[in-house]
């Protein structure tokens, strides 16, 4: 039983939000555990030149497992024990000692009492042609929830959690000429490379099956938002089949304006995409592209 769609990014574009929104869903079922990162560990993009590996990672399940360890520490079992269910532990237990193939994955989501299943893994706007193509032979009737934010802030709030957040550095202690390199790094290019996402997944998939969100609803019209994506999914978009306020802010980041320097050189990176995505998608494309044009 392979899931009915994927949440597929972009990171940082909200996806914390859609995963509590749908989760609250009484026809919905997804795992607990945001990220499941298994399609793109099973076919890891190689981020110093962007070129998928054209093969399966060989010996990965080791290096995987310790991963999933790491994840499963005490303080997040003590936390997901006051929030969900104990028989969450059962399929914890399972994420973590499994096989790690595609049967592994199936059973992940085994226990749906009939509802419809998916799963949101950010990183899986990165997969390139062999992964997709792995994956639609999986599910080929899966739907894809693809969510963009400009790509200017995306990577402005990339480069803060990875040089701050993460490493617990002050953010007054990383240089402008770090957050630049970190712009111009393989990894933060290729998850603003929203047209390769898209052109990458309707290789595959029918246009029909792939929706495109962007962030600036979850900030001005969130119910508007989750209704179209219920609606795409085919499930109760009526108030009371969700058990969620879809205004509560989910991981919202420090709000924090980016300094000029780093703007102009971010807005020198994306203009030419933002050209081409506001001419195919129009309104909140286009307030990007005026931005971007402003910070030149």
């Amino acid at each position: 039983m392979y899931p009915d769609f994927l949440g597929i990014g972009a990171q940082k574009s909200g996806t914390t939000w859609l995963h509590a929104m749908l989760s609250q869903h009484r026809d919905i079922w997804l795992p607990h555990l945001k990220e499941l990162h298994y399609f793109d560990r099973k076919f890891p993009v190689n981020e110093s030149d962007g070129f998928l590996n054209p093969t399966p990672r060989q010996g990965v399940a080791g290096n995987h497992l310790r991963r999933r360890i790491q994840r499963f520490s005490l303080d997040k079992l003590r936390e997901r024990l006051q929030i969900h269910r104990l028989s969450d532990l059962g399929w914890e237990f399972k994420f973590i000692f499994g096989a790690w193939d595609d049967a592994w994955y199936s059973s992940l989501f085994e226990n749906h009492a009939g509802r419809m299943t998916g799963e949101i893994t950010p990183a899986y706007s990165c997969l390139g042609p062999t992964a997709i193509s792995h994956i639609y032979n999986l599910m080929p009737h899966a739907k894809l929830i693809l969510l963009l934010r400009d790509p200017i802030d995306r990577a402005w709030s990339h480069a803060k959690m990875d040089l701050a957040t993460t490493r617990r550095r002050n953010p007054r202690s990383v240089t402008e000429d770090d957050y630049i390199a970190h712009f111009n790094s393989r990894a933060s290019r290729l998850r603003g490379d929203y047209l390769r996402t898209i052109n990458c997944w309707l290789e595959k998939y029918p246009e029909d099956q792939l929706f495109i969100g962007f962030f600036d609803q979850i900030e001005s019209e969130p119910e508007i938002l989750l209704t179209r994506i219920l609606d795409f999914l085919g499930v109760n978009s009526s108030a009371d089949a969700i058990h969620a306020d879809p205004r509560s802010a989910v991981n919202a980041g420090q709000k924090a304006s980016i300094p000029q320097r780093l703007h102009q050189h971010l807005a020198s990176l994306y203009i030419d995409d933002l050209q081409i995505l506001a001419q195919r998608y129009e309104h909140h494309p286009t307030r990007w592209l005026d931005k971007c044009k402003n910070a030149l």
